[in-house]
C-alpha cells in the first residue's frame, strides 16, 4: 500500500496532510476492501487505487459528477489518484519529483483514465508544471479557519453573533465533552442518521453504528469526539475530529434535532469548540472541509476550491475548456455574490478560476 516505505517513512512524506498519513490510508483499505497502492519516485509520492467501477462514495464518482455538471467524463474504471476518503489529495514529499510521478501513474494506467480527486490549488499548479493540459474542474469549496487570533480577526458583526450563540447554547444547559469515539460509539447512531436524513439520505441508525465503529476500530485512539449532552443524557450531537501535526480535521457531525433547542449547536459543537481545542493544542488550523459554506465562513473559515484534474494525456475534457470555464465561473459567482461567503474566499486559491484551461 505504501510502495514498499515503513509507516513512518511515507508519514515523513505525508507531512501535515492527515489525509494522506498511512493511518488513514489503512481505513480507507479496511473501508473499501483492497489495499490501494502508491508511487514513490524522486523524492514524492501520491497514494492512488485502481477503479473496475464506480468507487463507494458518491462524491469520488468522477464519471457522476462530471455528468451532473454538464461535462464529459472518462469512464469509471482506471486509476483514482488519492485517498478513498477525506475530499484531500496531495502530492507528498518533494516537488520536483511530480513529473516523474505523473508519468508513472500514467503507464500504470495504461490507457485508461487516470483522475486525481479534491487536488487543493496548489497541487493543481504542481501537475500543471509537470505538463498536465486537461482543463480543471472546481468540485467544491474547502474550509480552512486559522486559529491564531481567533475570533479577534472577524468583524464586530460577527463575534456579537458568535458571542450570542454562545450565550445561548450555554443558557440551553449544554456542556461540551471531548472523549475518545470508542467510549462511545452506540450513542452517536441516532443523531449521525437524523443528520442524514435531514439532506435527503436514508439509513438507519444501525448502520451509522457500524460506520463509526470503523473509524474507532481503525483509527484507535486518533478518532475522537466533541460530545454536546444536556442534563446527563444522551448526547443531542457530536463531532468525530483528527488531530493533525498543525491543524484539527473535522469528519463527521451528527444532531438528533427533535431535541436540540435552537442554540446555535452546530456553531457551537461542530466549530468553536474545535477552534477552542486547537488553540489549547497549538495548532494552526481548523479543516472544516466542503459544504456549509455559509455557517463556517460567519466562524471565520476561508474558502478555497478543491479540484479534479484528468491526468490523462489524451482527457477527453480537453474538448470542453469553454464549458470547464463556464462552470467554474458560475461556481465561483454563486460564492461571490452571496454576501454571507463573498468575504470568505481566499482570492489566492481561487485567482486562475477564469482562465484555467491547462
Amino acid at each position: 500500500m505504501l510502495a514498499g516505505l515503513t509507516p513512518a517513512a511515507w508519514d515523513e512524506l505525508a507531512g501535515p496532510h492527515f489525509y494522506s498519513t498511512s493511518a488513514w490510508l489503512r481505513f480507507c483499505a479496511a473501508e473499501y476492501g483492497g489495499s490501494g497502492d502508491a508511487v514513490v519516485r524522486d523524492g514524492a509520492a501520491v497514494p492512488y487505487v485502481e477503479l473496475t467501477g464506480p468507487p463507494a462514495l458518491p462524491l469520488y464518482r468522477w464519471t457522476e459528477q462530471l455528468a451532473a455538471r454538464g461535462l464529459p467524463a472518462p469512464p469509471p474504471a482506471g486509476l483514482m489518484v488519492g485517498p478513498r476518503e477525506g475530499y484531500q489529495t496531495h502530492f507528498l514529499g518533494a516537488p520536483e519529483g511530480v513529473p516523474a510521478l505523473i508519468e508513472e501513474l500514467r503507464a500504470r494506467a495504461a490507457g485508461r483514465p487516470c483522475v486525481a480527486m479534491y487536488l487543493p490549488t496548489s497541487e493543481l499548479e504542481l501537475a500543471r508544471r509537470a505538463g498536465v493540459t486537461a482543463p480543471a474542474v472546481v468540485m467544491d469549496a474547502d474550509a480552512w479557519t486559522a486559529v491564531d487570533g481567533w475570533p479577534g480577526y472577524l468583524s464586530s458583526k460577527k463575534r456579537y453573533r458568535i458571542r450570542t450563540g454562545r450565550r445561548a447554547f450555554e443558557d440551553a444547559g449544554y456542556k461540551i465533552r471531548h472523549l475518545p469515539l470508542a467510549d462511545c460509539v452506540d450513542l452517536l447512531a441516532v443523531p449521525a442518521s437524523k443528520t442524514l436524513a435531514k439532506y435527503g439520505i436514508d439509513s438507519e441508525p444501525e448502520v451509522e453504528r457500524v460506520a463509526l465503529n470503523s473509524h474507532a476500530v481503525h483509527m484507535g485512539a486518533a478518532a475522537r469526539v466533541a460530545l454536546c449532552c444536556r442534563d446527563g443524557g444522551d448526547p443531542v450531537g457530536f463531532c468525530l475530529y483528527y488531530v493533525g501535526t498543525d491543524a484539527i480535521f473535522l469528519r463527521w457531525a451528527g444532531f438528533d434535532y427533535d431535541r436540540l433547542s435552537g442554540a446555535a449547536e452546530y456553531g457551537n459543537v461542530v466549530l468553536a469548540a474545535q477552534l477552542d481545542l486547537a488553540a489549547e493544542l497549538g495548532l494552526r488550523w481548523v479543516h472544516a472541509g466542503l459544504k456549509s459554506y455559509e455557517a463556517k465562513a460567519l466562524y471565520g473559515a476561508k474558502l478555497r476550491p478543491v479540484w479534479l484534474l484528468d491526468l490523462s494525456p489524451d482527457s477527453v475534457l480537453n474538448a470542453a475548456a469553454d464549458q470547464v470555464r463556464q462552470h467554474n465561473a458560475s461556481f465561483y459567482r454563486r460564492l461571490s455574490e452571496d454576501p454571507r461567503t463573498a468575504s470568505a474566499l481566499d482570492p489566492e486559491t481561487w485567482r486562475s478560476i477564469h482562465e484555467d484551461t491547462g
